[in-house]
């Protein structure tokens, strides 16, 4: 599985997500969650919580939020935000692998978002992260993942990108050099980043890759079938037509049965 994030990444995560609409991702996955499920939504498994942007959004909504990320930076950073949030006491952080995890008590939904499941790369991996996210809901319960359309990899690869933002403590570059495997159904996300410390002018460049996994529907649909999910609907993200080869953005919301 890939997914852990550098050091020198997690620092400057945020800043270079800063555009990313959190509310209108964290009202989409609700809206759809509850029409999934009868009973009113009381508590939520977020994995892949990263710095927590989500979880607190969540929160506001009413919902106790337990939070799980493969990478303790992530963790610590999301932990160290919560400090002084309105919603700090219905919000948790912990470190854990969704492939291995065994928390001891159910939820009322779980969600995986930020493509959090195109990085199980591994047939393998994906399978044992569905039956532990299974182990963790009641019959019926709803859970949510986005995920890289394939077909619109297909249609339009996955173009190179320049990103740069700053705030009072960084002006961040990034290059992405996206490296097509269509036999494996993967995209290799390389990134460049040059990250300068406006108080002391330090200058920081590093190369990460984050390889990333597509997928066709009906794949997703016969794992999910074989884990003990039944598929409700796939659709564009933060949309409610279906997935479109114009989209990489998708998502899949299933109930376990």
């Amino acid at each position: 599985m890939s997914g852990t994030f550098s050091q020198e990444y997690v620092a400057v995560y945020d800043l270079l997500y800063d555009t990313k609409d959190y509310g209108a991702e964290a009202a989409f996955v609700l809206d759809r969650l509850n029409k999934a499920n009868s009973p009113p939504l009381n508590t939520l498994l977020d994995i892949g919580s990263g710095t927590g942007r989500h979880a607190h959004l969540f929160a506001n909504q009413g919902l106790t939020v337990q939070g799980v990320d493969l990478s303790e930076k992530m963790v610590a950073l999301a932990t160290q935000r919560s400090t002084g949030q309105r919603t700090a006491s219905a919000v948790q952080f912990m470190q854990g692998d969704v492939r291995s995890l065994r928390l001891l008590r159910t939820f009322d939904a779980a969600a995986a978002l930020f493509h959090v499941f195109s990085y199980l790369t591994v047939t393998a991996d994906l399978e044992a992260a569905l039956r532990q996210i299974r182990r963790h809901l009641p019959r019926e319960a709803p859970f949510l993942f986005d995920y890289w359309y394939a077909e619109a990899v297909h249609r339009d690869g996955v173009a190179r990108r320049e990103r740069e933002a700053e705030n009072d403590a960084w002006h961040v570059h990034r290059l992405t050099e996206p490296v097509l495997e269509a036999k494996n159904d993967l995209v290799r996300v390389n990134f460049h980043v040059t990250a300068t410390e406006k108080k002391t002018g330090s200058v920081h460049r590093w190369h990460e890759e984050h390889p990333m996994r597509y997928f066709d529907p009906a794949f997703l649909e016969a794992k999910l079938s074989l884990h003990g999910f039944k598929t409700v609907t796939h659709g564009e993200w933060l949309t409610k037509g279906p997935p479109q080869a114009g989209e990489l953005g998708a998502y899949v919301l299933a109930v376990a049965v």
